[in-house]
């Protein structure tokens, strides 16, 4: 049994556009700090995924908010662990709870894959192969209003670790110049 209000919706139409098949998204308003990522279930007309298929339009974006609570594909929160964080800005009042980042400027800093084996049914792929190209591959989603944010971050990172240097020293470990600097 719950105890949190129940959701208020706006649906603004049912119908997916004429010119693509992406429907308009239906906003999910809380009057309360959600810290669940799936209080209750799926939504009653989650938009479809398709894991696994190579190709990110008819794969489908993940939709992980409960800001479109009935059409979300996928449990989880946006950011993780770290959405606690998030709650506690809107129930101190320091954040809207209708906020939605602008991420259409975002972009990895490095691409990477796609990689047969992402797509491959035999094989387990553990990152989203979309994850951090979403305003890319679902920027008609992003103009109709829906909520996608990346599942994966793509950072460059230089590490100093001594015992690679020791390795390197020791000729154990060759550097290669792209990965490991000399």
């Amino acid at each position: 049994m719950s105890i949190a209000p129940a959701p208020k919706k706006q649906r603004t139409s049912k119908s997916p556009a004429k010119d693509d098949d992406i429907p308009i998204p239906e906003i999910t308003s809380l009057d309360y700090v959600n810290l669940t990522s799936h209080s209750d279930a799926f939504g009653v007309d989650p938009i479809p995924i398709s894991w696994g298929h190579p190709d990110a339009s008819v794969r489908g974006p993940v939709i992980c908010t409960v800001r479109h609570s009935s059409q979300r594909n996928a449990i989880g929160a946006h950011s993780g662990s770290y959405c606690i964080y998030t709650g506690l800005a809107v129930a101190a009042g320091k954040l809207n709870p209708d906020y939605v980042p602008n991420l259409k400027l975002t972009s990895p800093v490095f691409n990477i894959g796609p990689h047969a084996s992402w797509s491959d049914p035999k094989k387990i792929a553990s990152i989203d192969p979309f994850g951090h190209i979403t305003t890319e591959k679902y920027g008609a989603y992003l103009d109709k209003g829906f909520d996608i944010r990346p599942t994966i971050a793509i950072t460059k990172a230089h590490i100093d670790l001594p015992e690679t240097r020791e390795a390197v020293a020791a000729g154990r470990l060759v550097p290669d110049g792209k990965i490991l600097l000399p």
